[in-house]
């Protein structure tokens, strides 16, 4: 029998994964089996055990393949601009992405894993780093607004990450699992809305 390659053996992990995914979104985590995975993906039940365990191992890989993909939005901001036109740019890209058809499925499976990390205690640490990450991210943009005098300086932090954070992760489960995408305008009123908070206008 000739040995697969390792190339080979990526593209087939790959290749399960994709179908995984797609599975997991259009049915949910709990209702997909492997039996499912493993006929959609066209694999023995010894084939994919050589690349994954469980369905769990399955759904991780998911998870750290999009976090993997997270790239850093204020690398990626010009900071030269205005304060408010970095806190605008940043929040523009973080709703964007939902109007993207592959993160809103992303959103649905994502649905699930949160009711998981009591199972599944590798997910509590990946979803602890992710918000940790997002909230530094939003702090840093507001904190740098308010050092130069444009946001407000009796911002109430802490109360308007958490509303901000809310608002995203809330646009990932209407634009996901209802299918109300977001739109441009509503986006805009979106950071219209913060930026009159933040400006004590």
């Amino acid at each position: 029998m000739p040995k697969i390659s390792e190339e080979k053996k990526r593209e087939r992990r790959e290749h399960i994964l994709n179908v995984a995914f797609e599975l997991f979104a259009e049915k949910g985590y709990s209702a997909t089996g492997m039996r499912d995975i493993m006929k959609a993906a066209n694999v023995s039940k010894g084939g994919i055990y050589v690349y994954f365990e469980s369905k769990t191992e399955i759904l991780l890989a998911i998870v750290k393949r999009f976090d993997h993909r997270r790239h850093n939005m204020l690398e990626s901001a010009d900071t030269t601009l205005p304060a408010e036109d970095i806190f605008a740019q940043y929040l523009r890209k973080r709703l964007e992405v939902f109007k993207c058809e592959e993160n809103r499925k992303w959103s649905r499976i994502s649905l699930a894993f949160w009711s998981l990390p009591k199972r599944i205690p590798e997910l509590s640490s990946i979803m602890d780093r992710r918000f940790k990450a997002y909230k530094a991210d939003i702090e840093y943009i507001i904190g740098q607004g308010i050092d130069k005098g444009v946001f407000r300086k009796d911002c109430l932090t802490d109360a308007i990450v958490y509303q901000i954070m809310s608002t995203i992760n809330g646009t990932g489960v209407l634009s996901g699992a209802m299918g109300r995408v977001i739109t441009d305008s509503q986006i805009e009123e979106t950071i219209k809305m913060y930026l009159k908070y933040l400006k004590g206008e």
